[in-house]
């Protein structure tokens, strides 16, 4: 056989072993190995659920040590994750990787027979109610809304009574008395914080003089503003009476805050100055949602001043390695995500493996420290 073959052949027969390195390691790490970060990822994910811990412990135990005598392959047990993930109720989603993780046949044959047992236990799955929003992008947003026909048509028969321009296209006339009915019943709620807007000096110099309308900054809310929106805010009262001004330093970070009362905002603001968005590589929520994380942890002696803090999201608040030794004699999952770092003055994710990776979404390098 050929030796490629061969190798193709000993790699799709060692799907549980192989996923266990993605158990250990993180996706930043083990892509430096040449495996495109996106498909490490979706391997970190799948390593998360087989062998993460579970209510189901004999289940799984049995399953995974099935599936390795079994030879699947890593794309057989991703394909039989898909499907399981889709069951919410306790202890389900394992009961049906163990079925099919047992039942014999093709990846094919497998996928068309978990499909139809998916359906069989929860039939067809109805479309969630809520309201969502897109990321901002270019300077614009989504907002979509789900809830019952009757609710939903009834709302489109209102704001179709009151399109003004019967020429326009359908959706900008919709959109267009859309916004006339929010304004005609009592307007858009204003926020109860102030965002914190990130300006270099030259050009906050330029915007307050007039002659950076075209300039296009960032904003803690998830947003970008120009020159010209800022200077009107300004203008209108919007930003409050007084504008405070960070110091950052090239290397160190966050500095001081002027104009500010207290310590605690204070470092906020400059903390949220800094990373406009969590700074965890690939997550978007913005600063205004996150909260404040001691990059040395407060528990193992890190200071609270404004060189040691950052903004963090909820979820990577809570996933972030504070290097807590644990309790004497319990075991302690190794933790395979890592852990913030400032680096040269910013703040980046450190792998396990010592790699240093920032956020490539476009407001991280909107921040005062890409302003320097």
């Amino acid at each position: 056989m050929n030796q490629i073959l061969q190798a193709f052949r000993l790699f799709t027969s060692k799907g549980v072993e192989f996923l266990r390195l993605f158990d250990e390691h993180s996706p930043y790490d083990i892509a430096s190995y040449g495996i495109e970060l996106s498909l490490a990822k979706e391997y970190s994910k799948l390593a998360d659920a087989l062998f993460s811990s579970t209510n189901s412990t004999r289940l799984q135990r049995d399953s995974i040590a099935l599936a390795e005598e079994k030879q699947l392959s890593v794309n057989h047990l991703l394909m039989i994750d898909k499907l399981a993930r889709q069951l919410n109720a306790r202890g389900a989603a394992w009961k049906l990787r163990a079925e099919l993780i047992a039942y014999n046949g093709t990846l094919e044959e497998v996928k068309a027979y978990g499909q139809q047992r998916i359906k069989e236990l929860i039939g067809e799955k109805p479309k969630e109610p809520g309201v969502r929003l897109s990321r901002s992008k270019n300077g614009m947003r989504t907002l979509s809304i789900t809830d019952t026909q009757r609710s939903i048509t009834d709302f489109e028969k209102t704001l179709a009574a009151n399109i003004t321009d019967e020429d326009k296209p359908r959706s900008a006339a919709l959109l267009e008395a859309f916004w006339n009915h929010v304004n005609g019943n009592g307007g858009v709620i204003e926020p109860k914080y102030r965002p914190v807007i990130a300006i270099g000096l030259e050009e906050s110099a330029e915007i307050f003089s007039g002659a950076g309308s075209e300039t296009n900054v960032g904003v803690s809310d998830g947003t970008t503003m120009t020159g010209a929106e800022i200077v009107n805010l300004a203008m209108s009262g919007a930003l409050g009476d007084k504008l405070y001004a960070g110091l950052f330093h090239p290397t160190a970070g966050p500095v001081n805050l002027y104009e500010a009362r207290f310590a605690s905002p204070k470092q906020r603001i400059l903390a949220t100055a800094e990373n406009l968005v969590c700074p965890w590589p690939d997550c978007g929520v913005p600063a205004d949602r996150c909260q404040v994380h001691h990059i040395d942890a407060h528990k193992n002696g890190g200071q609270t001043n404004p060189s040691n803090l950052t903004m963090l999201c909820k979820y990577h608040n809570g996933v972030n390695d504070d290097g807590d030794p644990g309790t004497p004699g319990a075991q302690k999952r190794k933790n395979k995500r890592g852990r913030m770092r400032r680096h040269r003055g910013k703040v980046r994710l450190q792998t396990p493996g010592g790699k240093l990776v920032g956020n490539t979404h476009e407001l991280s390098t909107m921040g005062a420290m890409d302003l320097i």
